[in-house]
């Protein structure tokens, strides 16, 4: 029976098939194998498979597309920014005023940090600057888990994709922070030659914001890239993995 060609040729088709170690042994004396030209079409997940991997990459296209639409079309945007300097009072010693009103002022700026940042008068000065964002943030000497406010300065900013609007919103936001500060000291009782005041220092101007285009771009298409090799590589692996596709079993014999 082991001399008959169609037992042969059966066992050498299915050692073809990667089925068994112990067919792939059989497979020595069949002979030819011309008659096993269709073991690529035993795998019924192999055009799944590759529907798959040609979604992924296509799914990706799409999003680098659209990101990169978004960003060609998006608006820039300009930014002034000035660092704020909180003043003492004149004082006749003037060389010891920093340190014995270096607490107040600090804790001042934090007041006024808070005040302008409150959504009623946010709102007030984004009407001014016809919805330009402002912006007040004291200067942090240690911006990691525990900040330091060491110092009596903060960093003004306004933004806003024109031009025009984002300075007069700065120039708004820098006046009203002096009546705010007036204001509060007046409240407290504070007399005139004894009131701190916020020094507007180093305006920028409008800036222009605007990255690198072909870094941006770049970027994309290095994702893009890395994309399509993770979903091919995915596919790869789902197609090596044990259990996706038919099996007979090993043959022991």
């Amino acid at each position: 029976m082991m001399n008959c060609p169609c037992v042969s040729v059966h066992y050498s088709c299915v050692a073809r098939a990667g089925i068994g170690s112990g067919v792939r042994g059989l497979r020595a004396g069949s002979g030819k194998q011309g008659g096993c030209d269709g073991g690529d079409a035993m795998n019924p997940l192999q055009k799944p498979r590759k529907r798959l991997r040609l979604t992924l990459v296509v799914a990706t296209l799409l999003l680098v597309a659209g990101a990169g639409y978004d960003i060609k079309i998006s608006p820039p945007l300009y930014l002034e920014s000035a660092t704020v300097e909180f003043s003492p009072p004149k004082v006749p010693n003037a060389a010891n005023a920093y340190y014995v009103f270096a607490p107040s002022l600090i804790t001042s700026g934090e007041a006024m940090v808070q005040i302008l940042m409150s959504p009623s008068v946010q709102n007030q000065i984004g009407a001014v600057g016809r919805g330009a964002s402002v912006n007040l943030a004291l200067v942090n000497l240690y911006n990691e888990e525990y900040p330091n406010y060491g110092v009596p300065l903060a960093t003004l900013t306004a933004a806003s994709p024109v031009a025009a609007d984002t300075h007069r919103t700065f120039v708004v936001a820098a006046r009203t922070l002096g009546l705010l500060l007036a204001a509060r000291q007046e409240q407290a009782g504070v007399r005139p030659g004894d009131r701190i005041s916020a020094r507007i220092l180093g305006d920028s101007g409008p800036i222009i914001q605007t990255g690198s285009r072909v870094r941006v771009f770049g970027g994309l298409a290095l994702l893009a890239a890395m994309a399509i090799g993770l979903a091919g590589d995915g596919a790869a692996r789902r197609a090596r993995e044990p259990g996706r596709s038919p099996q007979l079993g090993d043959y022991d014999g």
